[in-house]
Order: C-alpha cells, then sequence, then structure tokens
C-alpha cells in the first residue's frame, strides 16, 4: 500500500472520529449504554464500529463478519481477550454459498459489487488515490458467505439490538438475506445502512432497499452525514416491536 493511500486513511479516520462517531453515539448511548446488547457488525473491516459500541458499553456481545482474509487475521489478534467479540471470516448476502471478493486498494471499500468503469464517481476517487479505474481492485479470491437470516436460525434465542451493514454496494443482497416473504416480525431493533447516491457500482440498489425496509417495518429515525464525501448513515428502527409482535 502506497504512502498516498496510507494518508488517505489516516485523515478519513481522524475525521470519522472526530465528526462522525460523535454524531452516532448521541443516536446509540441513551439505547444501548445499559444491560447487555447484541450487535451484527457485517462489514467490521479493522474494527471501527466494535470499538465504537464497546465503548458505548462494554458489556456488549458483538458479532463481526469480514471475508477480506487479511483484514480478519487482525481482527483475531486486535480481539483475543474479548469474549464477547466473536468473528466470522465470512462475506454476508442473499444467500449462503461463495461469491468473488473484490480487494480494494483501501481496504474499507473492498466489495462484492462490480464496479462501474464509465462512473465519474470511480474516476474521481481512483484519481485521489494515484491510481487507475482498472487498478483499484487489487486481487479478486472466492469467499464464503452467509445470510443474517441463517444467524437468526442458528441463534433462536437472541434478540438483536443492532445490525450494522456496511458491505460498498452490496447492502440490498444483505437485506434479503434476512428477510423473508411474508414474514412478520424480526428479532431485530435497529439497521444502520450506509448510503451511497452515486453511479460506481454496476447494481445501485438505494430506492429498493428503502422499499425492502418499510415493507418489513423498518423506518428511517436518523440521516448522520460523514466526514469526507456525499454519504451517510442511516438508521431504521423496527416498527413491528411495539405492536404485539416482538
Amino acid at each position: 500500500m502506497s504512502f498516498r493511500i496510507r494518508a488517505i486513511q489516516c485523515i478519513i479516520d481522524i475525521n470519522e472520529k472526530l465528526i462522525f462517531y460523535p454524531r452516532l453515539k448521541k443516536i446509540y448511548y441513551p439505547k444501548l449504554k445499559d444491560g447487555e446488547p447484541t450487535i451484527l457488525d457485517i462489514g467490521t473491516n479493522k474494527g471501527q464500529s466494535i470499538d465504537f459500541f464497546l465503548n458505548i458499553n462494554p458489556k456488549a456481545t458483538l458479532y463481526g463478519f469480514e471475508p477480506n482474509t487479511t483484514l480478519f487475521a487482525q481482527l483475531v489478534n486486535k480481539y483475543k481477550m474479548y469474549s464477547n467479540v466473536k468473528l466470522n471470516n465470512l462475506g454476508v448476502s442473499s444467500k449462503k454459498g461463495t461469491l468473488v471478493f473484490n480487494q480494494n486498494v483501501m481496504d474499507e471499500t473492498s466489495t462484492f459489487e462490480k464496479l462501474n468503469q464509465d462512473s465519474e464517481y470511480l474516476k474521481k476517487k481512483a484519481r485521489v488515490l494515484g491510481v487507475s479505474t482498472d487498478t483499484i481492485i487489487v486481487s479478486s479470491y472466492e469467499v464464503q458467505v452467509t445470510t443474517i437470516n441463517s444467524f437468526l436460525e442458528e441463534y433462536r434465542d437472541i434478540f438483536i439490538d443492532v445490525i450494522k451493514i456496511d458491505v460498498e454496494g452490496h447492502e440490498y443482497d444483505c437485506l434479503k438475506g434476512l428477510f423473508d416473504i411474508g414474514k412478520k416480525k424480526y428479532p431485530v431493533r435497529y439497521i444502520q445502512l450506509e448510503s451511497h447516491h452515486d453511479d460506481m457500482y454496476v447494481n445501485n440498489n438505494q430506492d429498493n432497499i428503502v422499499q425492502l425496509l418499510n415493507s418489513n417495518g423498518f423506518i428511517e429515525v436518523a440521516k448522520i452525514k460523514h466526514g469526507f464525501g456525499d454519504f451517510y448513515e442511516i438508521i431504521y428502527e423496527n416498527s413491528r416491536l411495539d405492536d404485539g409482535n416482538e
């Protein structure tokens, strides 16, 4: 990894710590500071969200999902003393199996999705990183993927306080792997998604994401802008937990 990319990552990390996470904490702290909440972190990356939620409540149990083999090894070492952090070297999608994982020059933006080489946003991003659009992906390899619903089936007695999904354009597939047609309730309070409104990926499913969430009772309750770029973190709350379906 070049010095330029490391410097960009450092600037982004500092900006997120100073601006984004304090905003996010105002939303979650009153809701998660007590008890022993359970959180699914889909797209764990370097553990930024795990650190955030543990800072709010050290008693939280966190299940992390990270398909990047290099990052997963780092996560295992980082959290080896935390019995309440449970890591899975898996991707999450609409069905169980294998998918090709595209590892980006900047780990934070690795993805299962195909890049749109005609995207002006992608071209701008490549220029900032000092690479070309056709070399922004440094390697591609098959990884095992599971579904959120498979997790819920395995841990039937667990109530999920938060599902955080940051999978660079693959959010719709993750949600399809959660919701069953005709199912009326889910043991989940909040779903947090990173929302992009650009054309960097061949498939852009933002409208479908909102429709899928709303049709299953999840309503937007908070929207927080990240420090850089035109993208937001959106939090949806399960409205059906309060109508006798919990």
